[in-house]
C-alpha cells in the first residue's frame, strides 16, 4: 500500500513503468489578443518540437461565457489576460496550422464555468478539419469555395478571414471552412463517418472544474448544480462516443494554491473535489471505468517540501480507493496529472530570482514524475509573458530533461528516507482533512458554510504575516536585500490587447449573428428544450456551437439553468 516499482499498483512512483520518450512534458500557456496572436504564439512556443502541447489562456470575457462588445465592462476585457474566443471561427483560428487529430498534438483549455460550450466549439473545429482535409484528398476545394462565396452572397455578409499573415509553421490548416461548417458542404454520410473517428482521436483536457471555481478562482457563471449536470452530460456524452484522450475536466488544485492554500489544504480540496465527481457521475448510473479515464489533476508545485511528493500521495490516495471502494480497473487507478510552478511565489522585486524558484519547483515536478507540465515566465509577475521570457521558461524544462545527469534516472526519488518519510506525513494529513470535509456533510455540505473558502483564506492571511514579518524569508524581497533596498520592478512593456483587435472580435460577431439568425435562434430554443427535459445538453450543444456565439448560449441557459449565487 506505500511503494512498488513504478507502473505497477499503488502507482507511487509513476503510473508508467518508464518516461515517455518521444516527447518532453512541456505544456505552455498562451493566450493574448485575438485568436490570431495566440495561434502565433502557440506556432512559436512549439516550433521544431516534435510534439505540440498547447496550453490555452481565456481573457475574462470569455471566461464569463460573455460575446465581446462595447459595453463599458466588457470592452477593456477583450483579449486581455488571455485570448477572446466566442464562437467557432475564433477556435478554428486559434489551432489553425495544428492537425488537432494527430497523437503528437494535445490541447488544454482552462475554462469552467463556459467549458462545455468552449468543448463544443474545439471538437467542431477538429471535425471541420478533417473535413477540410477530405475535400483537398478528393479534389474538391474549387467547388467547395464556391459553395462558401454563393452561401455569404445570399446572406450579404463577409466571410470571416485570419488577420495579417501566417506564422511560420502554420499551414493554414483549418482556415478553409471559416464560416461555415463541414455538414454544409460534405456529403451527411462522409461528415458522420469523419466526426465518429475524430472524437476518437482528439487528445487534450478541458478544465470545467465548478466546485474549485466556488471555493477558490470564482468564474461561476451558472448554478453549481446545472454545472455538475453540465460536466455530467459532456462525460456521459464522451463514454457513449468513445471519446478516450481528451480528460472530461481537469480537478484543479493550482487555483486553491493560488488563493492562499499551503500544500495540504491543495491537495487534500482537489481529491475531495475528484471523488465528488465520481460519485455524482455513478449516481447517474455511469460505469466507473467509463469515465474514471477521463478524469485528469492538476496542482501547483510551490518551493515547500510537500510539494516535493504531491503526485505520489496523490496517485497512492487515488489508486486505493479507485482499486478498493470503486473496484475500477488499472487503467482507472492512474492519476495523471499537469504541475504549473507557482504563480504566488513570483515577486515582482529582484525580478531575476524568479527563474531560480521556478527552476527548483520544476525539479520537484520531473523528479517526481508530473505527466505535464508547465514553468512559469519570470515577469508573469507584473505582466503577460515576452518571447524571451517565454524561452528562458521553457529552457528551465528542457536543461532538466535534457542536461541534468540524474533527470536521466526514471525514479531518482525512491528510497530516499525523507522522500518516503514526507510521503507518509502528507497522506495521513490529508486523510485528516477529508474526515474534516465527512464531518460538515461531503465536500458540498462544506461549501454552503464556505468551509474550504474560509480555510484558504486563513493560510493566505497566516503566509502573508509570515512573509510581513521575515519570519519565512524571500530572497530580496524580504531579506538579502540589493544596496538599492527592495524596489518592483516596473515592466518595459505591457502586453494588451489592440483597438484593432477588439474592434475585429466585435465586427466578426455581429456579422456571425446575422449570417445565422434562424440557425442560431432555432438551436438556442432546441437547447432551452433539452435543459427543461433533462436530457443530455451536450448532445444538442454540439449543434449549437456550430451557428451560436458563446454569450447567445450562456444567456439561452441563464433562463433554464439559474445564474451563480454565492452562499452568503
Amino acid at each position: 500500500m506505500r511503494e512498488n516499482v513504478p507502473g505497477e499498483f499503488p502507482f507511487a512512483a509513476g503510473v508508467f513503468p518508464f518516461k515517455r520518450e518521444g516527447e518532453d512534458p512541456t505544456r505552455m500557456f498562451a493566450g493574448e489578443g485575438g485568436p490570431e496572436r495566440t495561434n502565433k504564439r502557440f506556432h512559436y512556443v512549439s516550433l521544431g518540437m516534435p510534439a505540440k502541447r498547447l496550453s490555452t489562456a481565456f481573457d475574462s470575457v470569455t471566461l464569463y461565457g460573455e460575446d465581446p462588445e462595447r459595453r463599458p465592462d466588457i470592452y477593456g476585457k477583450i483579449g486581455n489576460s488571455g485570448v477572446s474566443i466566442a464562437c467557432l471561427d475564433d477556435a478554428k483560428k486559434l489551432y489553425s496550422g495544428f492537425n488537432l487529430t494527430d497523437p503528437k498534438t494535445s490541447v488544454s483549455m482552462t475554462i469552467n464555468g463556459p467549458a462545455p460550450m468552449m468543448v463544443g466549439y474545439f471538437m467542431n473545429a477538429a471535425i471541420d478539419q478533417q473535413c477540410e482535409l477530405y475535400i483537398r484528398q478528393n479534389g474538391q476545394e474549387k467547388e467547395t469555395r464556391k459553395k462558401i462565396t454563393d452561401f455569404y452572397k445570399k446572406h450579404g455578409t463577409k466571410q470571416p478571414r485570419y488577420q495579417g499573415d501566417l506564422p511560420q509553421g502554420n499551414d493554414g490548416l483549418g482556415l478553409m471552412l471559416l464560416g461555415i461548417t463541414g455538414n454544409q458542404v460534405v456529403p451527411k454520410e462522409v461528415y458522420e463517418k469523419i466526426k465518429a473517428d475524430t472524437l476518437c482521436s482528439v487528445r487534450g483536457t478541458i478544465q470545467a472544474d465548478i466546485l474549485k471555481e466556488d471555493q477558490a478562482q470564482n468564474t461561476c457563471i451558472f448554478s453549481t448544480d446545472f454545472s455538475l449536470k453540465l460536466m455530467g452530460d459532456i462525460q456521459e456524452y464522451f463514454s457513449k462516443n468513445d471519446v478516450r484522450n481528451f480528460y472530461s475536466v481537469s480537478i484543479s488544485g493550482y487555483h486553491i494554491a493560488e488563493a492562499g492554500a499551503n500544500p495540504i489544504s491543495q491537495l487534500a480540496f482537489t481529491l475531495a473535489n475528484g471523488f465528488t465527481y465520481v460519485e455524482y457521475y455513478l449516481s447517474r448510473g455511469m460505469d466507473i471505468n467509463s469515465f474514471a479515464p477521463n478524469l485528469s489533476f492538476f496542482f501547483s508545485n510551490g518551493i515547500d517540501p510537500e510539494y516535493s511528493v504531491m503526485g505520489r500521495v496523490a496517485r497512492l490516495i487515488w489508486s486505493k480507493a479507485m482499486k478498493l471502494k470503486y473496484g475500477a480497473n488499472d487503467r482507472s487507478q492512474k492519476l495523471k496529472y499537469h504541475i504549473q510552478t507557482s504563480g504566488r511565489s513570483l515577486h515582482a522585486q529582484e525580478i531575476d530570482f524568479n527563474d531560480i524558484r521556478t527552476t527548483l519547483q520544476a525539479l520537484y515536478a520531473i523528479y517526481d514524475n508530473c505527466n505535464s507540465l508547465h514553468t512559469n515566465a519570470y515577469d508573469e509577475a507584473i505582466t503577460t509573458p515576452t518571447e524571451e521570457s517565454v524561452r528562458r521558461a521553457m529552457a528551465i524544462q528542457m536543461i532538466i530533461n535534457h542536461e541534468l545527469g540524474l533527470a536521466k534516472n526514471q525514479n531518482p526519488l525512491q528510497g530516499s528516507f525523507i522522500i518516503e518519510e514526507l510521503t507518509e506525513l502528507v497522506e495521513e494529513a490529508i486523510i485528516s482533512e477529508f474526515d474534516r470535509l465527512t464531518e460538515r456533510g461531503g465536500v458540498l455540505g462544506a461549501m454552503e458554510t464556505m468551509y474550504q473558502r474560509s480555510k484558504i483564506q486563513e493560510e493566505s492571511l497566516y503566509y502573508e504575516e509570515l512573509k510581513h514579518s521575515g519570519e519565512l524569508p524571500i530572497m530580496g524581497v524580504n531579506t538579502f536585500l540589493s544596496s538599492k533596498g527592495s524596489p518592483t520592478n516596473i515592466p518595459g512593456e505591457v502586453i494588451r490587447a489592440t483597438k484593432t483587435e477588439k474592434e475585429y472580435q466585435i465586427k466578426m460577431l455581429k456579422d456571425l449573428h446575422k449570417t445565422y439568425q434562424t440557425e442560431a435562434k432555432e438551436w438556442l430554443g432546441k437547447l432551452q428544450e433539452t435543459a427543461v427535459r433533462n436530457k443530455n445538453l451536450f448532445e444538442t450543444l454540439m449543434e449549437t456551437t456550430k451557428y451560436a456565439s458563446i454569450g447567445q448560449i450562456t444567456n439561452a441557459l441563464f433562463s433554464v439553468g439559474g445564474q451563480y449565487r454565492r452562499n452568503m
